[in-house]
């Protein structure tokens, strides 16, 4: 476990080199700054906005800047945002809570509703049901986040008026499809791969129900893919919230990426994704753990 970490470490350490560099130079090749806007303010002058720039480092070369943010960074400090002129860990916290409690409803109901179509395929062989669920992986695979987020915002508001746009169910249902169709496909080729395995048949032989068989036995095996997918699948989330938020207007880590890019705010949008980076390797961390636990023989594996 302790080396499965220390590589994982350095992983992140060379993950965030990779990801904030660049970042910050895609930012600072785009042009302008949080403080452009000002510039078209009669009642600024020149004089501020200088001050203003040699406050925030803006007067100085990028290769500067980067080193001044990544010495502070490395000792916790994020700085503050430009525009909301709040410390970016604050803002960040703040937000990050909506956007873990969306990202956990949407893999509850990918979890649940992939295995139980998986188990239904499995336990009720029939070429019809398995021609559906075909089609729903299909279907869902293909259906992009912005498209499923339109029609369910359309049917919201042309049928169902009492109900809250702004709740956590819309977006995750928005965000599902793609992942249930990565779930749902390797949970059937999992659970057909794991019933033909001997253990299975020496456990049919001493009269265990197929149900039993399949939840207590077949599963097991079959979970350690899906422990993966899950923890790959955090960025995916966080990116797919990013238009998710924004068409239902929930306030998390999406939207407050896109207010980032648009205001040009360096030191808000640095902290994202550093946030989002080092969130993503917990997950990713979190899925490999959990699976050494399911099945000790992935440690084994990691060590030889």
């Amino acid at each position: 476990m302790l080396r499965l970490f220390v590589r994982k470490a350095l992983q992140l350490a060379i993950l965030l080199v990779g990801v904030s560099a660049g970042a910050f130079w895609l930012l600072d090749a785009a042009g302008g700054d949080a403080l452009a806007g000002l510039n078209e303010n009669p009642n600024i002058s020149r004089e501020t906005l200088d001050r203003l720039q040699q406050i925030y480092g803006l007067d100085r070369p990028a290769t500067a800047r980067y080193a001044s943010w990544a010495a502070r960074a490395l000792q916790g400090d994020l700085g503050d945002s430009i525009t909301l002129r709040l410390p970016v860990t604050k803002i960040i916290a703040a937000r990050s809570a909506e956007t873990f409690k969306l990202a956990a409803v949407t893999l509850s109901i990918a979890l649940f509703t992939s295995f139980g179509l998986a188990f239904a395929c499995v336990r009720w062989s029939n070429p019809i049901f398995d021609w559906f669920v075909e089609f729903c992986v299909l279907v869902s695979a293909s259906l992009p986040v912005i498209v499923a987020s339109l029609a369910l915002l359309a049917v919201v508001a042309s049928s169902l008026r009492g109900f809250e746009i702004d709740s956590l169910i819309l977006p995750a249902l928005s965000l599902s499809p793609p992942l249930i169709a990565v779930f749902l496909a390797q949970s059937r080729r999992g659970l057909d791969a794991a019933l033909k395995m001997d253990f299975v048949t020496t456990a049919r032989a001493k009269g265990v129900g197929e149900t039993a068989v399949i939840l207590r036995h077949a599963a097991r095996i079959a979970l350690n893919p899906i422990i993966t997918l899950t923890g790959l699948s955090v960025g995916s989330l966080i990116g797919g919230s990013i238009i998710a938020e924004s068409i239902f207007g929930r306030p998390g880590l999406g939207s407050l990426t896109v207010f980032a890019v648009r205001s040009r705010d360096v030191p808000l949008v640095m902290g994202i994704v550093v946030f989002v980076s080092v969130a993503v390797w917990t997950a990713n961390f979190a899925a490999e753990v959990l699976q050494i636990i399911n099945d000790p023989r992935s440690a084994d594996s990691e060590r030889a």
